[in-house]
């Protein structure tokens, strides 16, 4: 910007001889604040920054700093806070009104927000009240920016001393151009998150949030990523009406796994549940002498995991008491209905959470165009009644892998019949089935009963590779390899 001379030198500007389009595609790249400050570089460049088609606030270093007390560079330079964040966007938008030229990008994405100055002086009702200021003027700006601006993409990341909580009525105004929506450590609120207003959004993306919504829905929606969320509902389960979606990214870190309506035209989906979901099995300890009856002193004859001293132990899971920890007994699906359409699928979850094996029970779910599945440990329980769901569902799956890292550590898995033998298990697997990777740490009892329950029922031996020495993911906070997947589901 500094070959931009002002009107009045004596210096050639050939930077402001450059069409209007080149010179809004610069601008574009700068924040915001920046943006609005080349206002003063000539009198061409006095409202340019007006029909710039990208709004970008984003985080600030602070270089306050000096001795004696003073600051350099002044205000325009420190990081924001509250206020100055809310003045700025305030005086932005109303300056830049619609400006009839649609926006590109609108994107806040700040981080964390600095405390005002004078805000350690004054007492936590007051603050808490600032902060529930800001949400009320973030909403308005994100609907002047959808409705007003007619944005095509919207990223969201602001967090002051608490959360952003965002609801639905931030875009119930309705987004005509709206295409894409990040949000990032935001509280989500409200009975509903419906998007029917944006009826050209493709991608909503939810990182690290807390979940609060009873429902999430979009009636065009097509890829979904739900990622690393700090919670979901906790009190009622968050049903996710998304009818053409085709790839779905789902991890339930905590509270109630959700209800996945129909989705028809699925193609790709990646479901992880971990183990602070509240969809635990309640009986998940026993009457053993095992450590967990020592700290906790409870336990249950009946319990789904036993376990030693040692930190060993096996999974004993009775349906019949576990049938109490399901919550409704009329047969419907949460999961795994919604994925019947898939073509590509991986359920990946902690053995004591019981929502996939729950799902299995239904009699109605189908996967007819399923090609390539990937389960985990969770599957093997109780004589591998949900692998075999799954082989008997599945007409032309081509490609099974099972990920065994866990079967007899941290969170082991064996039948509840020790005199079950897989030869009397008899089913009809897919002919079009070539290809089963088994990964496992070594070769144990229960991956010998495996290969003899699939050898069985006709899968060639040649057709099974066993990986010995896998490195199972870790699913207190599993983390695939970021840049394949992402190419992958995005």
């Amino acid at each position: 910007m500094a070959a931009a001379a002002s009107d009045d030198g004596g210096g050639n500007d050939h930077l402001s001889e450059l069409p209007d389009d080149a010179l809004h595609h610069i601008v574009s790249f700068l924040p915001s604040d920046d943006a609005v400050r080349t206002s003063v570089l000539a009198r061409r460049w006095r409202h340019l920054w007006k029909s710039t088609r990208t709004l970008r606030i984003s985080r600030r270093r602070d270089l306050s700093g000096g001795s004696g007390g003073h600051r350099w560079p002044p205000e325009w330079g420190r990081r924001w806070t509250p206020s100055t964040l809310t003045n700025f966007m305030n005086n932005l938008l109303l300056l830049r009104g619609g400006g009839g030229v649609p926006l590109d990008l609108c994107e806040i994405s700040c981080s964390d927000l600095h405390d005002d100055d004078y805000d350690y002086k004054l007492p936590a009702d007051y603050k808490h009240k600032l902060d529930e200021d800001l949400t009320r003027a973030a909403g308005v700006w994100i609907r002047h920016a959808v409705a007003v601006c007619h944005a095509r993409v919207l990223r969201v990341h602001l967090v002051a001393r608490r959360r952003l909580r965002l609801d639905g009525r931030s875009f119930a105004a309705g987004a005509p151009l709206l295409t894409t929506v990040v949000l990032e450590k935001a509280t989500l609120t409200e009975s509903s998150l419906d998007f029917s207003g944006c009826p050209a959004l493709q991608v909503l993306k939810i990182s690290k949030c807390s979940i609060k919504a009873d429902r999430i829905c979009s009636p065009s929606l097509a890829r979904l990523s739900i990622d690393e969320c700090s919670s979901f509902h906790a009190e009622t389960r968050t049903r996710v009406s998304t009818p053409r979606l085709v790839s779905l990214q789902l991890m339930v870190s905590s509270g109630n796994a959700p209800v996945l309506e129909s989705m028809p035209e699925l193609v790709a989906a990646n479901v992880r549940i971990e183990d602070w979901c509240r969809d635990m099995c309640s009986h998940n300890v026993c009457r053993n002498s095992g450590y967990i009856k020592k700290k906790w002193g409870h336990g249950s004859k009946h319990g789904c995991f036993c376990v030693d001293k040692d930190g060993s132990g096996s999974y004993l899971e009775d349906l019949t008491c576990c049938d109490s920890c399901y919550g409704t007994d009329d047969g419907s699906s949460l999961l795994l209905e919604g994925l019947s359409s898939a073509t590509d699928l991986e359920l990946i979850s902690d053995p004591r959470v019981f929502i996939f094996r729950k799902d299995c029970k239904s009699p109605t779910t189908l996967f007819n165009r399923l090609k390539t599945l990937l389960l985990n440990e969770w599957c093997m329980a109780v004589d591998f009644g949900a692998l075999v769901f799954f082989l008997q569902r599945s007409p032309v799956l081509e490609e099974l892998t099972l990920q065994l890292g866990y079967c007899e550590t941290r969170h082991p898995v064996i039948e509840t019949d020790k005199s079950y033998s897989p030869t009397e298990q008899l089913f009809v697997v897919s002919k079009q089935l070539t290809i089963v990777e088994i990964k496992c740490t070594q070769e144990n009892e229960i991956v010998k009963k495996l290969l003899m329950l699939l050898t069985t029922n006709g899968v060639d031996q040649e057709q099974i590779h066993i990986e010995h020495d896998f490195c199972p993911p870790d699913l207190s906070g599993y983390d695939s390899n970021s840049s394949e997947y992402d190419d992958y589901y995005w």
